[in-house]
């Protein structure tokens, strides 16, 4: 059983490994995308801080509405970036900066549709399966409330109740925090054909539909597992940073120091540019992949590599 589990898993663990290691072989090119992404976001960030006692209260909130509008184009353009990126360096390219970056406004503007229907759907699923993970847990705090009146837990009997009460319940938060997971990475993988390639709007839409349901079942495997190691690592990662960085000007200035209070802001956006990036890398490779199988690229690579064997081992005879 464990051997057939490991055995599935295989190549999800090693389509994370490849990604990681072209994260670290082009760390300098995705940061430095990821930088791109950061910067106009930390100024809007430490200006609005800056100022926010002399802009009034309803230009504030206008600012506020204007960045909720424009952040998702700019996480569209970042998730392109990587992607562009991420597909350079599959091929054994470097990463050009310029090109990376180059994506048609208009692309952007069909990726960002299909975001909005894609998006509503995930919900929509997200939300019925988070409501059947959510129902149980409160028929079981329910449950639990009755039964710790009435149940001795200093008993083995009561004891054990409450462990697999508690287990039950850590059970289903956890598989709601995966589902949440799941959602976000099919969405990036789906969002490849609309940012790494000129297609037209009904070819995309096919691609993304048609990629998302091949090797179904592989797929859920990858964007769980990449959630989860981008949600650990990134909690971490993004913690350190967040409280390190900005510790320093904490102390000097005070926690109600606007200027403090824009280093903390740079400093979790800082953290975000480094951890996003995997998970984006991963979605390409997965998204070349399936695609590569699906158009029988991966079957005719596999030919010739068998051609070229044997074509080896008659000279060798």
């Amino acid at each position: 059983m464990n051997v057939n589990i490991a055995g599935r898993l295989r190549p999800t663990l090693d389509l994370l490994d490849e990604g990681y290691a072209l994260y670290r072989r082009h760390f300098t090119g995705f940061v430095a995308i990821g930088m791109a992404w950061l910067t106009p976001i930390a100024l809007a960030v430490g200006l609005l801080a800056g100022n926010a006692e002399r802009i009034g209260e309803t230009w504030l909130i206008v600012i506020i509405l204007a960045g909720l509008f424009l952040a998702p184009l700019l996480l569209l353009y970042l998730i392109g970036g990587i992607s562009r990126a991420a597909a350079a360096a599959i091929d054994g390219r470097a990463i050009d900066l310029r090109e990376a970056l180059t994506i048609p406004p208009f692309g952007i503007v069909k990726a960002g549709c299909f975001t909005i229907v894609y998006g509503f759907i995930m919900q929509i699923a997200s939300s019925v399966l988070s409501l059947i993970c959510v129902c149980p847990i409160y028929v079981l705090s329910l449950s639990a409330s009755v039964l710790f009146a009435a149940v001795d837990f200093d008993s083995p009997a009561g004891s054990a109740l409450l462990v697999v009460l508690f287990m039950l319940i850590a059970g289903m938060y956890a598989l709601a925090f995966v589902v949440s997971g799941i959602s976000y990475s099919s969405m990036f993988y789906a969002l490849q054909p609309w940012l790494i390639e000129r297609l037209r709007f009904s070819e995309a839409l096919e691609r993304s539909v048609d990629l998302i349901i091949f090797r179904f079942r592989s797929n859920l495997v990858a964007w769980g597992l990449s959630a989860l190691v981008v949600f650990a690592v990134g909690a971490s990662l993004s913690l350190a940073v967040g409280v390190i960085v900005p510790f320093p000007a904490l102390v000097l200035l005070g926690a109600d120091s606007t200027i403090a209070q824009a280093i903390a802001g740079v400093a979790w956006l800082l953290g975000l540019a480094l951890v996003l990036p995997p998970w984006f890398i991963w979605m390409t490779l997965l998204y070349r992949r399936n695609l590569a199988a699906r158009s029988g690229a991966d079957l005719a690579r596999r030919v010739e590599a068998w051609a070229q064997q044997v074509r080896t081992l008659n000279v060798e005879r």
